[in-house]
C-alpha cells in the first residue's frame, strides 16, 4: 500500500472513536494519505495508514488504522 492509492474499507470504521461519528460501513472510497511501518509489534503487522474515505456523502478521517481495514482497488 502506498500514498496515493485508492481504497475501499473492508470492514466498519470510525472518523473518531471517542465521539458518536461512525461506525460507517464497509465498501467506501478513499485515497492513502500516508503510510508507516509497524514498530511496535513482535511480529510487525503490516503496518498503518491514514485514509481519507468519502462514506455516505461525508468526507471521514481513517488516521492510524492497519492496512488490513482497507483494500486497494486502484
Amino acid at each position: 500500500m502506498r500514498v496515493g492509492d485508492l481504497v475501499t474499507n473492508t470492514r466498519a470504521v470510525w472518523d473518531n472513536r471517542a465521539v458518536d461519528e461512525g461506525p460507517y460501513p464497509a465498501g467506501c472510497v478513499g485515497i492513502v494519505v500516508d503510510v508507516r511501518p509497524d514498530r511496535w509489534n513482535n511480529p510487525p503487522l503490516s503496518g498503518y495508514v491514514d485514509v481519507v474515505l468519502s462514506c455516505e456523502g461525508a468526507s471521514v478521517w481513517c488516521g492510524n488504522y492497519t492496512q488490513g481495514h482497507f483494500e486497494v482497488i486502484a
